[in-house]
């Protein structure tokens, strides 16, 4: 049959059609001037540390400025546990309308799925990365100060002197601490016993009061307890020393690199709009270089503030570690749970 001319189509179905014209540019309407109003009610920040741990550090100040910021409470959520996927599975299913965003870090994106971690969500599909929050550091390897043990070398000579090896604490399995630790444990031929603790902030009590002799732990949280002699910094799990701590050597000066470096990045759900992504990004990386925060970085964290990048140069980052952490879980011979 020829086509007719707009003229000629039936005045119902004319009619019909507009009305759906109508209902899509509402539609779309609708879509933008939510996202122009973000926020209209209070955000959601899920953190993966307990009180006190190496995500609260930072967290509870960038939640209290980015809601000045935004003219909207953004309230924090404690969620530790289980490498990250406590935190994460508060998020992964919701809305991606910018009111459940979720800080995670390097190990729970990347250990997780390089170690194929038998959990309810997808690290890499279920998150979208919006920005670079925390960086360039790394965690500490401390042991009980009563233990004859200084440095690396001593640490091996004693977990070979002892019958059944040493017990030793992390955050959680496939955590960046259980990786190195593991991984020392292939390289140095030497027996260590994981213990996974729920919280960072559980862990140095256990290592002053002997309970734990040896742990990794985040770099920020027993700074005080390290200086004060109630535990010992033998180590940083990092590629350099680490401002508050500078007479602690780094694992590679001691003839363990690290082949990864730790970071923390704020993620929302898969499905958030990359223009409201983009906001974000744009007022992370304000808050970033802000000297109130470069000090917060330094002074609590014991870590330089990452320098800003865009979201999509932070989704790339993700993608290229991926490969080193999946070698990294095979040389320490780590399989998901």
């Amino acid at each position: 049959m020829p086509n007719r001319p707009a003229h000629a189509i039936a005045p119902s179905r004319r009619r019909a059609l507009q009305a759906v014209g109508a209902l899509l540019a509402t539609a779309n309407l609708g879509v933008g001037n939510a996202q122009a109003t973000w926020p209209s009610k209070p955000i959601r920040l899920v953190l993966p540390s307990g009180a006190g741990g190496g995500a609260d550090i930072f967290g509870r100040p960038l939640a209290e400025w980015l809601g000045k910021e935004l003219g909207q409470p953004v309230v924090v959520e404690n969620k530790p546990g289980a490498n990250g996927v406590i935190a994460h599975e508060q998020v992964v299913r919701q809305p991606g309308d910018g009111y459940n965003l979720v800080v995670s870090y390097a190990a729970a994106i990347l250990g997780n799925k390089a170690m194929n971690a038998k959990i309810s969500h997808d690290t890499i599909l279920d998150l979208k990365p919006i920005a670079l929050i925390g960086g360039d550091g790394g965690n500490l390897l401390i042991v009980n100060a009563a233990l004859p043990v200084h440095n690396l070398k001593d640490l091996i000579a004693y977990a070979k002197s002892q019958a059944g090896g040493i017990n030793y604490g992390s955050w959680g399995v496939g955590s960046g601490g259980h990786l190195v630790m593991e991984t020392l444990k292939g390289q140095a031929g030497i027996t260590l016993n994981h213990i996974p603790y729920k919280t960072v902030a559980a862990i140095s009590p256990d290592v002053v009061s002997g309970v734990l002799q040896v742990s990794t732990i985040d770099a920020g949280t027993p700074v005080q307890l390290i200086k004060a002699g109630r535990i010992r910094a033998i180590a940083a799990l990092s590629p350099k020393r680490l401002p508050l701590l500078p007479d602690v050597p780094a694992l590679g000066e001691q003839g363990y690199p690290v082949g990864f470096v730790p970071w923390y990045g704020l993620f929302g759900p898969a499905s958030m709009p990359n223009d409201l992504v983009s906001r974000l990004n744009g007022l992370l990386n304000r808050w970033l270089v802000l000297p109130e925060s470069v000090a917060m970085f330094e002074q609590k964290q014991n870590t330089p503030a990452p320098s800003p990048k865009s979201a999509e140069a932070f989704a790339a980052q993700i993608q290229a570690e991926l490969p080193v952490w999946r070698k990294m879980m095979q040389i320490a011979k780590i399989e998901g749970a």
